[in-house]
C-alpha cells in the first residue's frame, strides 16, 4: 500500500476488501470493484446507493502530464481504477483554506496546486480523499493521446 497520510491511498485490488472498514458506503464501492465482469461493463453510470455511492465506467483519452488542472471535491471520495492501460494521476495536498471557485452543485473546484505523479495500472486503484487531495486524473507521462477504460466510483463521506 502506498499512501500519503489523510490525502490518498493507492493499493492493489487484492487488498481492496480491507477498505470496506471505512464504512457502509465504502463496502458497497469495494463490492463493485470485486465484480468479475468489470471489463465487460458498458460505459455509463451505475447506481450502487443513489447519490451516496455510484460508479462511472468510461473511456478517457489521456492528456500529457502536467496539462491537467487539479480538482478538489468536498463531499465525495474518488476511487479510481484503470481497467486497461496505464494512467498517471497528479496528487497533492490541498489546503482547504485556499481561495477559489468551487461549484457546490457539482462538488468540484479547480485550483493551481502542485501535484506529484501517481501511476495506476489495471489491478491498482487509488482512493482520493475529499477536501485535502487535489488530483489531476487522466494524464500520461509516456503516451498522451492513448485512450483507456477506467472506473471512477464516487463515495459520499
Amino acid at each position: 500500500m502506498k499512501s500519503e497520510e489523510n490525502v490518498y491511498v493507492s493499493d492493489s485490488l487484492v487488498n481492496a476488501s480491507q477498505y470496506a472498514k471505512f464504512g457502509k458506503n465504502f463496502a458497497k464501492a469495494i463490492e463493485f470493484l470485486q465484480r468479475k465482469d468489470l471489463m465487460r461493463l458498458p460505459n455509463g453510470r451505475y447506481e450502487l446507493d443513489g447519490e451516496d455511492v455510484y460508479a462511472m465506467v468510461q473511456e478517457v483519452t489521456l492528456k500529457a502530464w502536467g496539462t491537467g488542472r487539479p480538482e478538489v471535491h468536498h463531499e465525495y471520495f474518488d476511487i479510481q481504477l484503470p481497467l486497461s492501460g496505464e494512467e498517471t494521476i497528479g496528487v497533492g495536498r490541498f489546503d482547504p483554506a485556499t481561495q477559489g471557485d468551487f461549484n457546490e452543485a457539482k462538488d468540484i473546484g479547480f485550483y493551481d496546486v502542485q501535484v506529484e505523479p501517481l501511476t495506476l495500472r489495471p489491478g491498482r486503484f487509488a482512493i482520493l480523499f475529499p477536501r485535502v487531495c487535489a488530483h489531476a486524473p487522466g494524464c500520461s507521462e509516456d503516451a498522451p493521446g492513448t485512450t483507456i477504460r477506467k472506473i471512477v466510483i464516487k463515495v459520499r463521506k
